[in-house]
C-alpha cells in the first residue's frame, strides 16, 4: 500500500484493521484511524473525478479495479463505523475524562454525566456518596435531571421521603416529564405530604402533555373512567392512543379491543394492526397472539391467509400449554371453532 498510492483502493481497509486489532504488528490505533480516514477523504478525490464510459467498457471484467475499490470503499466504511463505534461511544473513558474536566469548571451538565458515570457504574467503580456529591453540584446550578436524580438518592437510599419530594418538585417545576409524574405520585399515595387526587390528576396531566407515555396511559384511565373528573369519552380514547403509541402494553390492548369492538368507531384493519404488534412483542401476548390468529382465518381487518393462520394458533397453542391457558388445537381451530368470551378474557 506504501509503495503504491493507488494500492490504498485495494488494502486500506485490511491494513487499518489489522493496526486496529494487533494482527501481524503491534495494535496501533492511531495508525488505523489514519489508515480509514484518508481513504475516506481519498476516495471523496476519485469520485470528482469519474472514469469515462470508454474506460469503464475497457475493465469490464470480473472483479475488476473498479469492482475492488467499490468493494473496499464498503468494507473500510463498515470497518470504519465499529471503529469509532467502539472507541469513542461504547467506550466513554475518554469522554469521561473530557466531562471531569468541564465538571470541575462548574459545567452542570459535565457534572451530571459524571455523577450518573458513578451511580450506574459507567466505566469507574460504581459509588452512590460521589454519585450524589456531583448531582447535587449539577443540581446548585439549575440542573433539572440532576434535581430529579437527587430525588432518587433520597427517596432510595437516604430514605427521606420529604426530601425527595422537595428536589423531584424542583425538578417538575423545572420541566422534567419524569419529576412531574413523580410528583404526581407523591399526591396520588399521600407520601410525606398530604393525599389529593386532585393534585394527582393535575401532575400526571403535566407529565402526559411532556410527553410521558404512562402518565398518558393514567390520562385515559382517569377520562375514560371518571376518576375525582367528569368522564370524557373523547378525552380517553385521546390519551390512551398516545400512551399506545409511545409503547405502553396495556394502552395497546384498550386500542385495539375498541377497534375491533367499537360500534360507533369500529376499524378492524387497525385493530388488526395493533394486535400484530402485540403479538410480535417478545412476552409472549397470548391473546394477541390467538387474535391474529382469528383475524388471517377468517380474513377480518387482513386478507385471508390460512398459512398465516396456521402459523399463529400453533404458536399458541405452544405457548398456552406453557402458561395453562385455554386451549384450542390447530385442528378445531381451522375447523371454525373458537375460544369463547370467557376464556379469552383469561389469557393475556
Amino acid at each position: 500500500m506504501t509503495s503504491n498510492s493507488q494500492n490504498i483502493f485495494y488494502y486500506s481497509s485490511l491494513i487499518g484493521y489489522f493496526y486496529q486489532y494487533g494482527i501481524g504488528c503491534l495494535i496501533n490505533k492511531t495508525k488505523a484511524f489514519e489508515i480509514f480516514s484518508n481513504f475516506i477523504k481519498d476516495n471523496q478525490k476519485v469520485e470528482s473525478n469519474q472514469f469515462t464510459l470508454d474506460q469503464k467498457n475497457e475493465t469490464n471484467n470480473f472483479c475488476n479495479d473498479d469492482d475492488i475499490r467499490k468493494l473496499n470503499k464498503i468494507v473500510l466504511q463498515y470497518f470504519y463505523s465499529l471503529f469509532l463505534y467502539k472507541d469513542i461511544i461504547l467506550y466513554r473513558k475518554e469522554n469521561y475524562k473530557l466531562h471531569i474536566k468541564n465538571a470541575k469548571k462548574g459545567d452542570s451538565t459535565s457534572q451530571y454525566f459524571i455523577g450518573d458515570c458513578y451511580h450506574l457504574g459507567k466505566n469507574i467503580k460504581k459509588d452512590i456518596n460521589k454519585a450524589f456529591e456531583w448531582y447535587k453540584k449539577s443540581s446548585e446550578r439549575g440542573n433539572i435531571s440532576a434535581m430529579y436524580e437527587l430525588g432518587h438518592c433520597y427517596c432510595y437510599e437516604h430514605k427521606d421521603e420529604k426530601k425527595a419530594f422537595e428536589f423531584y418538585l424542583k425538578s417538575a417545576e423545572g420541566g422534567d416529564k419524569y419529576a412531574l409524574c413523580k410528583v404526581g405520585d407523591y399526591y396520588y399515595y399521600g407520601r410525606s405530604i398530604l393525599k389529593d387526587e386532585i393534585k394527582a390528576f393535575e401532575w400526571y396531566l403535566k407529565a402526559a402533555k411532556k410527553g410521558h407515555a404512562y402518565s398518558q396511559y393514567l390520562m385515559a384511565n382517569y377520562y375514560n373512567y371518571g376518576l375525582y373528573i367528569p368522564i370524557n369519552k373523547e378525552k380517553g380514547f385521546y390519551w390512551n392512543r398516545k400512551a399506545a403509541i409511545n409503547g405502553v402494553l396495556e394502552a395497546q390492548y384498550k386500542l385495539a379491543d375498541y377497534y375491533f369492538n367499537n360500534s360507533l368507531n369500529k376499524n378492524e384493519s387497525k385493530a388488526f394492526k395493533w394486535y400484530l404488534i402485540l403479538a410480535n412483542k417478545s412476552n409472549n401476548n397470548l391473546k394477541a397472539i390467538y387474535l391474529v390468529a382469528k383475524c388471517y382465518r377468517d380474513g377480518t381487518g387482513t386478507n385471508k391467509n390460512l398459512f398465516e393462520a396456521r402459523k399463529w394458533i400453533k404458536k399458541y397453542e405452544f405457548l398456552s400449554k406453557d402458561y395453562k391457558k385455554p386451549l384450542i388445537t390447530l385442528k378445531d381451530f381451522l375447523n371454525g371453532s373458537n375460544l369463547n368470551a370467557f376464556e379469552l378474557s383469561k389469557i393475556r
